[in-house]
């Protein structure tokens, strides 16, 4: 509450002691009226807006009061320094060539906020104001902006519309679940979940007190079996079958068919050939008769 700044309609800036209404110190800006000036609570500058459609950020430089500090609330001034007003950014809209309604400073003092004078748009720009490039465009409602202001000390910003509606700006927080849960993914969208194979596996106690993983188990199995197929040393089952000559029906030793087993046929009697049996008199050879007989190499036939 030192000192005043205002501007001239021939685009001079003044700074003018309260106590004694004299100007400290002047600039000349531009050839175009000043509109609006606006002075930078967390530094010692200030920011412009003309009718040429350029803000200006200056450097203000002010003598300190006896009781120390500065008058802008910065360092004290060195003796050696004069008081001085210098422009340090120029800040414009080349492509649009927009008005500005006002320029103010954020409410860390780094950017300068500035609001478009347009009947169709509601828009307002943050630009930084040591390279002086925009930083964001914040688009509201197809409104006329008649003005806005910053909070003092959060980045909260508020603009009033035509239509009497009050807007309040400010930067929705990002939710960082990683500093919670480290490994955690966040998805931008719903994937569809593939439930994996052994995904219920679980741990198996044996009667002898060993743990066995169903998981483990049977990937160490594959990875064997896999191994042994790469090296050709998997052992192949083979099923063998003995032929048992105690269930075979046949004479060979030789053969593959196996062995049959017998089976009752029940059949009509009427049906099968008569019976043939031998004759009760039938010639037998006496003992004298085979003697003779192979002494002379007949044979004799019984019937």
């Amino acid at each position: 509450g030192i000192y005043v700044f205002f501007g001239t309609s021939k685009g001079q800036v003044h700074a003018v002691h309260v106590s004694t209404q004299k100007i400290v110190c002047s600039a000349k800006l531009s050839s175009s009226t000043v509109n609006t000036i606006s002075r930078n609570p967390r530094g010692t500058d200030i920011v412009t807006n003309s009718s040429d459609r350029i803000l200006r950020v200056c450097q203000v430089v002010l003598p300190a009061e006896e009781g120390g500090g500065s008058a802008l609330g910065g360092n004290t001034m060195p003796a050696k320094l004069e008081p001085s007003i210098s422009v340090t950014t120029k800040i414009q809209d080349i492509v649009n060539r927009v008005h500005w309604i006002q320029a103010v400073f954020s409410s860390s003092g780094d950017y300068v906020v500035s609001g478009i004078e347009h009947k169709a748009e509601h828009n307002i720009y943050v630009w930084d104001k040591f390279s002086g490039s925009l930083v964001k465009m914040l688009t509201g409602p197809n409104e006329l902006l008649e003005d806005f202001a910053v909070h003092p000390l959060r980045p909260i910003y508020a603009s009033i519309s035509t239509f009497g509606i009050i807007y309040l700006w400010t930067r929705v927080p990002q939710q960082n679940w990683n500093a919670f849960a480290p490994g955690f993914r966040e998805l931008e969208e719903n994937i569809d979940f593939v439930e994996p194979e052994d995904q219920f596996d679980r741990r198996i106690t044996m009667q002898n007190g060993s743990i066995v993983d169903c998981a483990e188990d049977r990937i160490l199995r594959e990875k064997r079996a896999a191994n042994a197929a790469v090296e050709g040393d998997m052992d192949i089952d083979v099923d063998i079958t003995d032929d048992d000559p105690l269930f075979s029906d046949s004479d060979s030793e030789t053969s593959d068919d196996g062995f049959l087993l017998s089976v009752a046929v029940d059949c009509d009697e009427s049906l099968l050939p008569p019976t043939v049996t031998p004759s009760s008199a039938a010639v037998v050879a006496a003992p004298e008769m085979e003697a003779s007989a192979v002494e002379q190499g007949t044979t004799i036939i019984e019937s």
